[in-house]
């Protein structure tokens, strides 16, 4: 079957609509809201979904240290290290991708990413970036609009703000971003307001990116033959970009010959806007999330974050962006999948981007943000996983498994078990296993090293990325040393939160798979950005 041929299968399984003739022979009921067609979603089981699968893994694997002795003392201290190490084994293959990705993007701390792509001026590349906002301070999104407008290659983007409906003051923040940003190079700047309320959509970024980007691509009278040349780039209303970011990414789009349907781009995101004022729970909680971008959602294609780049084609074969969901990246990437029939390729742009943590007046407030955040991320990453395993059947055996089984590992296993599975371990250890042979204690002395040695390597890529960032940070030693103790129980904490979301889920259904935005007023106030 040909690639054109695969995709209007993928469209077709995926029961897209491309014209309004399909659109009267649709069985579902649908409805127009002038940009786009919003079909009816299926109510289906609101708590028998397959989000039931990762609290399946945390019920197997957590309680297994408490139970096991008693089946068997020396099966316990034979088995309980095994699995730990497995664990330990999959944090050390993260840390070397990591420390690999961190020092690619050092190395690349002063090219001049618009040489390389000189000989390529006969395809004009053009560049969508779309920023989703809310309630967020205007300042705030001024200052990550700003970032662009420095760009190297400013003249070929086109900038698309775009605001809930609902979004106090919304008419006097666009005009001061319309009267601070005419003057710029920009290509042009479009304002869409997203309407509150549409059918088949819940609030959040997904419906809002959905509702801004068809209305670019429209205002902008793309042709078909164009899309391949036109990259898109959504991003958060706390987002800073190096000057270097487009012509990184066209550079490398041109590089790997545009592959257009096939790769998504993906920047590795920092978190240190004024994460040096914040709390210990928060700061290590942003450093293991670049940490872990860095040497596992890109290396093994798991999935997008936040701030991410695509081709226009590749949106338009996808009809865009689901507006039924919470977590646009995901599911993007799920549904192209689908489309595309094949797993996408996650390709790494050399350049770090700047992203704003979860912060709030005071500890107190900051720490309650951040685990409502856990909480929101929990709940999608669930949710999504019930999206993928029901269009998997749709997919490619081979892609849907890959991606699946990746997934699964990662955000069920590593991340929801792995903390809560450490924990258990350590009690039985020391209450309910007899008689442990000094080589096993000596050897769970030694995953535990190693585990520590793995999360040091997030600080040491936290001592000099932030430099390319152009970040003033304020971390004395033993401040940082005492962040770096507290990782395992940040890690811990962490796991409760996803805990109580994942049972959350269960108890309540999809009802709680919505979005709340994060609380961003603390970094539109005086920051520690160079």
């Amino acid at each position: 079957m040909k690639s054109n041929e695969k995709i209007e299968q993928g469209r077709q399984n995926y029961g897209y609509i491309t014209d309004e003739k399909e659109t009267a022979k649709s069985t579902h009921a649908v409805i127009e809201t002038g940009l786009s067609f919003h079909r009816s979603m299926k109510s289906g089981s609101q708590r028998f979904r397959w989000n039931l699968v990762f609290n399946l893994l945390v019920w197997l694997i957590v309680p297994l240290p408490l139970w096991i002795p008693f089946v068997s003392n020396r099966v316990a201290y034979y088995l309980l290290p095994s699995i730990q190490g497995v664990f330990v084994f999959m944090w050390t293959i993260i840390a070397i991708l990591a420390l690999k990705n961190a020092l690619i993007l050092y190395m690349n701390r002063s090219r001049n990413f618009n040489d390389d792509y000189s000989g390529y001026e006969k395809i004009p590349i053009r560049h969508i970036v779309a920023i989703s906002c809310y309630k967020e301070p205007v300042d705030l999104i001024a200052r990550s609009i700003q970032t662009l407008a420095e760009q190297t290659e400013v003249h070929r983007i086109t900038m698309v703000i775009s605001f809930e409906a609902r979004t106090p003051d919304k008419e006097k923040k666009c005009e001061f971003l319309q009267k601070k940003f005419q003057n710029c190079a920009f290509e042009q700047i479009i304002f869409t307001i997203h309407p509150h309320g549409l059918p088949n959509e819940i609030p959040g970024k997904c419906s809002n990116a959905n509702f801004g980007l068809r209305k670019a691509v429209k205002d902008m009278a793309i042709t078909q033959n164009e899309m391949d040349n036109v990259l898109v780039t959504t991003c958060d209303a706390d987002s800073r970009f190096p000057p270097q970011y487009i012509a990184a990414l066209t550079s490398k789009y041109l590089k790997e010959n545009r592959p257009a349907l096939t790769t998504i781009y993906q920047s590795p995101l920092f978190y240190n806007w004024k994460l040096d004022s914040l709390s210990f729970v928060t700061r290590v909680t942003g450093l293991l999330r670049s940490f872990l971008m860095l040497g596992a959602l890109i290396p093994f294609n798991i999935n997008t974050m936040s701030i991410f780049s695509f081709s226009l084609s590749l949106a338009q074969k996808g009809d865009f962006i689901h507006p039924g969901y919470q977590m646009d990246d995901i599911i993007c990437l799920i549904r192209w999948m689908g489309v595309t029939q094949q797993r996408l390729r996650i390709s790494m742009i050399p350049v770090p981007v700047l992203s704003g943590p979860t912060s709030g007046e005071t500890i107190e407030k900051e720490i309650i943000e951040w685990a409502r955040q856990a909480r929101r991320w929990t709940i999608g990453a669930a949710e999504v996983f019930h999206y993928f395993v029901v269009k998997s059947r749709r997919m490619p055996i081979v892609a849907a498994c890959s991606w699946g089984i990746a997934f699964l590992i990662y955000y069920g296993v590593l991340l929801c078990t792995g903390g809560l599975f450490g924990l258990t371990t350590m009690l039985s250890m020391i209450f309910l296993v007899k008689h442990v042979p000094l080589i096993i204690s000596y050897i769970m002395y030694g995953l535990f090293a190693l585990q520590m040695l793995t999360f040091s390597i997030a600080f040491v890529i936290d001592m000099f990325i932030p430099k390319l960032l152009h970040v003033d940070e304020c971390i004395c030693f033993p401040r940082n040393l005492f962040h770096f103790i507290t990782t395992p129980f940040v890690l811990l904490a962490y796991s409760l939160v996803e805990l109580y979301a994942l049972h959350e889920v269960v108890v309540f259904g999809k009802k709680v798979c919505k979005h709340g935005s994060s609380v961003k007023t603390e970094l539109s106030q005086t920051n520690n950005i160079a």
